[in-house]
């Protein structure tokens, strides 16, 4: 299985940040674009505890697929917004070529989604997956 995670700050507070991320993930049908073609999958995702968020793939193109976001307000305004995810995907005998490029797209797309979840977002973890990006 893979790892990826991203951690970043944003502005808003914590608990706005959360609700906005469980408003976006409460869609459940997911497509990102992958290589010409895309990555789909149907997550089922739930509130855990306080700042936190849990998903789980129940079909599409991983293996396997779950992660967390998570949400800590900072002492000095805004919070931290943290991303990871676990992954298999369903090719295996490919994996080594396809994980790390696969990787890159579900990290910037959570990157997409702290942005329109937080405002403008500082990476503070996970941002070489993020190099090539503008801005």
């Amino acid at each position: 299985m893979t790892k990826r995670q991203l951690r970043a700050t944003v502005p808003a507070s914590a608990t706005d940040v959360l609700d906005r991320l469980d408003a976006e993930l409460s869609r459940s049908e997911w497509v990102v674009p992958f290589r010409g073609s895309s990555a789909r999958w149907v997550q089922r995702s739930r509130r855990t505890g306080a700042g936190r968020i849990e998903f789980e793939q129940t079909d599409g193109d991983f293996q396997h697929l779950r992660g967390a976001w998570s949400t800590t307000d900072l002492a000095d305004g805004g919070c931290e917004v943290a991303f990871e995810v676990n992954f298999s995907t369903s090719v295996p005998h490919l994996a080594g070529a396809i994980d790390s490029a696969i990787g890159r797209v579900l990290v910037r797309t959570a990157h997409q989604i702290m942005s329109a979840s937080g405002g403008p977002v500082r990476v503070t973890a996970g941002g070489h997956h993020l190099r090539d990006l503008p801005g």
